[in-house]
C-alpha cells in the first residue's frame, strides 16, 4: 500500500475520533443528526423501491403497493430533513423503550437457562432487570438521559471506527515488512545459487 493511502487512512481515523468525540460532548446535536441521517436513508430508500417499481411495471403492472411505499418513504425523508425536530425527540423515548424490552426479554431468558443447567443464570437475570429499570427511567422520569447515552453510543462507535482505520495502518505495515523480509530471503538464496552456479 502506498505512503499516501496509509496517510490518508490516519488522517481518515483522525477525523471520526475527533466526530466521535463531539457527538460525546453535544449529545443534543447528535440526535438531531441522527434523526436527519434516518431521514436521508429514507429518501434514498424511496428513490430505489421508485426504481424497482417502475423497472417491474411492464412485468407486473397491479406494483400499486411498491409505488405507494416508495411515495411514503420519499415522503418520509423529506419531511425529516426538511424538519428533523419531532423524530430528534422521539428516538430517546423509542431508544429507551428498546432498552425496558430488550431487558425483559433478558430476565425471562434467564429462567430458560436457569431449567437448562445454566449456573450463572442469575447474572442474566439480573442484567436484564437492571436494563429494564434503565429503560424505565429514561422512557418515563429522564428522556434527556436516553439522549445522552444514545449519543454515546453513536459518539463511542464512532471513535472505535476511527481507531480501527490506525489498527489497519499498523497491519497493513507488518504485513509489507514481513513479505519484504520473505522478499529479501529468496534474493539471498537466489544470488546464492547464481554464485555457486558460476563457479
Amino acid at each position: 500500500m502506498n505512503t499516501s493511502t496509509k496517510i490518508w487512512m490516519c488522517l481518515g481515523g483522525i477525523a471520526l475520533v475527533a466526530l466521535g468525540v463531539l457527538c460525546i460532548a453535544h449529545p443534543g446535536d447528535t440526535i438531531l443528526s441522527l434523526a436527519w441521517a434516518l431521514g436521508l436513508t429514507l429518501l434514498v430508500s424511496g428513490c430505489s423501491t421508485f426504481g424497482v417499481w417502475v423497472t417491474l411495471r411492464a412485468i407486473n403492472p397491479f406494483n400499486s403497493l411498491t409505488f405507494l411505499t416508495a411515495l411514503l418513504q420519499v415522503f418520509l425523508g423529506v419531511l425529516l430533513i426538511i424538519n428533523p425536530a419531532p423524530l430528534a425527540i422521539a428516538l430517546p423515548f423509542v431508544f429507551a423503550f428498546w432498552v425496558l424490552f430488550e431487558g425483559v426479554e433478558l430476565a425471562i431468558d434467564s429462567f430458560n437457562y436457569k431449567r437448562l443447567g445454566f449456573r450463572t443464570w442469575w447474572l442474566l437475570c439480573l442484567l436484564g432487570l437492571l436494563a429494564a429499570v434503565a429503560g424505565c427511567y429514561g422512557l418515563f422520569c429522564d428522556p434527556v438521559a436516553s439522549a445522552k447515552v444514545l449519543a454515546w453510543i453513536v459518539g463511542v462507535a464512532i471513535i472505535l471506527d476511527g481507531v480501527g482505520y490506525w489498527v489497519k495502518v499498523a497491519a497493513i505495515n507488518r504485513v509489507q515488512q514481513k513479505m519484504n523480509r520473505v522478499a529479501n530471503r529468496i534474493r539471498e538464496a537466489v544470488d546464492i545459487e547464481d554464485v555457486e552456479e558460476v563457479k
